[in-house]
């Protein structure tokens, strides 16, 4: 009896067996090696960088739909198929990676927390999971299209009313994204995921908003009636203004209060989340941006509060957030202590313009520091202008939380500044010096 190849000639069944026997024997072992070995292996994998980009390495909202909490499916979620073996690999894999890795994580704050949550379902090895993770480093590259969050479910809108595609929008301060003359408007254009598309049928991947009992417009302003006028008829409009789009006329103010409402509705609950007993973090990493000279002045005259691109005010939020997690009272074996040893912030340019004439001095914030608490820091000083992600971070700070008496100056942190170079990779989507400000506790 013959067996058939793959290119057609008969095989007779004892050299099929010679072939089987030499096919088996160019299988590395893996799981024959003692485990030590093994770990190391999964070491050296993970320490090979990753050339894929950041929103190749996004988790999207959409996976929460399917996801069931394994030691696979977390490696898949997070980018790290190629240890898709078996189930033992995958198990021994993930330990390595959250005990001895900073693990990637890009996605919005409620998708974060939703993952997370997921994984430490009750009766599973998710706790002892999250128990494991010690460095976290977050991202959000699709960011969302903040004229309209909360996403609208009335009236029956859905995910296609809000596009504006022949629409030209100021994507600067509207959807805050890292322009480079190059980049799609909107994330779902050119096939990408949008985070910002709401689907009622899906409602359990979204916070749970509460819409508003009252309206406001901004176009006229309502009058209280007088006397003459009891029913408030000479200033009311009875029609919807057919000129008005929510998106070319959504104010610097608007946007301001959307972001303070996804701050609070989707940050603020993830960092409470981490700071809690299911976490022994003790290193979280986050990025913050410095824009171009010439976007400053434009931007401090055209927006005057808002001199920082809608991006980076997000980030400064996080890092409001993860700075006072940091700080937070130290009380051993209880449930308000928190391991958390260090925050680590890659001050990156915004984009090439930023690279080429940034508004910061990088060398002299690695001497002088990032504080700006010196006469020569304010108005009319050497250092006007210059870091202002930074100043806008410890004001977040100041507002969110009393300073003890003493720390007024650092906040209870101290900083090691760093600069690190451009390796001159062209390639990348990102060039210039960068800052790496690492604080730790007072």
């Amino acid at each position: 009896m013959a067996i058939t190849a793959d290119r057609g000639y008969a095989i007779y069944p004892k050299r099929a067996e010679n072939r089987d026997a030499v096919s088996s024997q160019s299988v590395f072992p893996l799981l024959k090696l003692p485990r030590e070995l093994r770990d190391q292996i999964y070491d050296h994998a993970f320490r090979i960088p990753d050339d894929r980009s950041q929103r190749a390495l996004r988790i999207e909202r959409r996976n929460l739909k399917h996801f069931k909490p394994s030691a696979a499916a977390i490696l898949l979620v997070t980018h790290h198929e190629y240890l898709l073996i078996n189930r033992q690999v995958a198990r021994e894999a993930l330990e390595v990676l959250f005990k001895n890795h900073t693990v990637f994580l890009s996605c919005g704050p409620f998708v974060l927390k939703a993952l997370l949550e997921r994984i430490a379902e009750q009766n599973g090895p998710g706790r002892q999971w999250l128990k494991w993770l010690n460095k976290v480093e977050l991202d959000w590259v699709t960011f969302p299209n903040l004229t309209h969050y909360p996403p609208d479910r009335e009236e029956g809108r859905d995910e296609w009313y809000w596009e504006h595609d022949q629409a030209e929008v100021d994507v600067d301060y509207i959807r805050g994204a890292q322009y480079n003359g190059h980049y799609d408007v909107y994330d779902h254009e050119g096939g990408y995921y949008d985070d910002n598309l709401y689907d009622p049928s899906d409602s359990s991947l979204y916070p749970s908003f509460r819409q508003s009992t009252t309206t406001t417009t901004t176009t006229t302003t309502t009058q209280a009636p007088t006397a003459n006028d009891p029913f408030g008829f000479s200033n009311h409009y009875p029609f919807v203004d057919p000129t008005y789009d929510p998106v070319d006329e959504a104010s610097a103010d608007e946007i301001a209060t959307k972001l303070d409402l996804l701050v609070s509705m989707e940050v603020t609950p993830l960092f409470t989340y981490l700071a809690s007993p299911s976490f022994n973090l003790s290193s979280i990493t986050l990025p913050l941006y410095f824009i171009s000279r010439e976007s400053h002045h434009n931007r401090s005259v055209s927006r005057p509060g808002y001199a920082l691109p809608l991006k980076i005010r997000y980030w400064v939020q996080v890092c409001v957030h993860a700075l006072l997690m940091l700080t937070s009272p130290q009380h051993s074996g209880t449930s308000t202590s928190t391991p958390l040893q260090e925050v680590r912030i890659k001050y990156l340019p915004w984009d090439i313009w930023a690279s080429m004439e940034p508004a910061d001095d990088l060398s002299r914030m690695v001497d002088a520091g990032v504080w700006f608490d010196k006469p020569e820091d304010g108005e009319g000083g050497a250092r006007e202008g210059e870091g202002e992600a930074f100043r806008a971070v410890w004001d977040g700070m100041r507002a969110r939380t009393p300073v003890e008496e003493g720390k007024e100056k650092t906040l209870g942190l101290k900083a090691q500044v760093r600069l690190v170079p451009w390796d001159g990779n062209v390639d990348s989507w990102r060039v210039g010096d960068e800052l790496e400000v690492v604080f730790t506790r007072a």
